[in-house]
């Protein structure tokens, strides 16, 4: 059993397990096999999650279509997602983070996870859109930051520009066989060199992707640029995770390792999206 799992949770995994053990057999606890087995993807697997992210890209172009000052986050939500079914997605394992916010002096107002409500999108607001392509499970992850009027804060673009420059990096330098250890080094002296690394900011991460169901996306593999353990965890040919570059922005994209390079999977420019 996969005691991990948190379908079915605990509690109720603790009933089947007590059924087994009163009919004489012995239980065991295989969740490190389990996430062992999803994390190198197979062919068939690595096309399921580009047609997740096909949809995915579906999704943020909706946004550009209908994102205009007065329309709702719900609103404008339930539009992407019917876009996204209609190219034939499905409901991802957790619900996006889908909201707008006041840009103040060039800075977003954070607002944490939060996904789409009633709250009406004005000029002047980014909005984050967090969204998660699912086909047959598989899921594909992009998010971008949409500024809502015609010209927004020369800062927060060039912070964009900065942040995406980790993702040319990764395509040209980072490969299957590298460890943890090598790849935090390689990015975080390229946002060294840019100057917008610091020890209290940024948000520079990656977790595994592929066959989700709810309550969550988020895979077994995860680094963080800031990791002192666990290092010598290595990327291995055909894993897909996601990566955050976030500095007080919304910039995410996935990521296949080859043992010749990288690639990412979405066709959504990776810039800060401007809307009138």
């Amino acid at each position: 059993m996969e005691f991990w799992s948190y379908v079915p949770n605990r509690v109720i995994s603790t009933m089947f397990e007590g059924g087994f053990l009163s009919h004489g057999g012995q239980v065991v606890d295989v969740s490190a096999m389990a996430r062992r087995a999803r994390r190198v993807k197979s062919p068939q697997e690595l096309v399921y999650m580009e047609k997740a992210m096909a949809m995915c890209d579906i999704g943020h172009q909706t946004i550009m279509e209908h994102l205009r000052p007065g329309i709702t986050e719900i609103d404008l939500f339930g539009k992407v997602t019917a876009a996204m079914m209609e190219a034939g997605g499905e409901f991802p394992a957790q619900i996006p983070i889908f909201n707008a916010a006041p840009v103040v002096d060039g800075e977003p107002q954070n607002t944490g996870h939060t996904f789409a409500g009633r709250k009406v999108i004005e000029k002047g607001e980014l909005l984050t859109t967090d969204l998660c392509g699912v086909f047959n499970r598989y899921h594909a992850n992009a998010e971008r930051g949409y500024f809502v009027g015609d010209n927004p804060p020369v800062t927060l673009v060039e912070r964009y520009k900065l942040a995406a420059g980790v993702f040319d990096v990764i395509a040209a330098e980072v490969k299957a066989g590298m460890t943890v250890r090598e790849v935090n080094a390689r990015l975080r002296r390229y946002y060294e060199e840019v100057g917008i690394w610091t020890e209290n900011e940024g948000w520079a991460l990656g977790y595994e992707l592929g066959l989700s169901f709810r309550p969550d996306w988020v895979g077994d593999f995860y680094f963080h640029l800031g990791d002192d353990k666990y290092l010598d965890r290595v990327f291995e040919e055909n894993m897909v995770t996601n990566f955050e570059s976030s500095f007080n922005i919304a910039l995410i994209d996935t990521l296949v390792y080859g043992k010749d390079g990288t690639r990412l999977l979405s066709k959504t420019p990776l810039e800060l999206r401007v809307v009138g």
